[in-house]
């Protein structure tokens, strides 16, 4: 599970990159980036929670 919770990670990392240059190339993000970066954020979240997951165990 944490394997494939860093995994679920690179889209995020790749979301951070292109959303930042568009932002800074040019002031403000274009509305056909948006919400490519939006899903590449939830899936990155996702691979937090795995990992957080995998790590924390299941108590019981």
């Amino acid at each position: 599970m944490a394997i494939f919770g860093i995994l679920m990670l690179l889209p995020g990392a790749c979301a951070l990159l292109f959303g930042g240059m568009s932002v800074i190339e040019g002031g403000r993000m274009g509305s056909d980036v948006a919400p490519l970066v939006f899903v590449g954020l939830v899936v990155g979240l996702g691979g937090v929670a795995l990992i957080w997951a995998a790590i924390k165990g299941r108590r019981g």
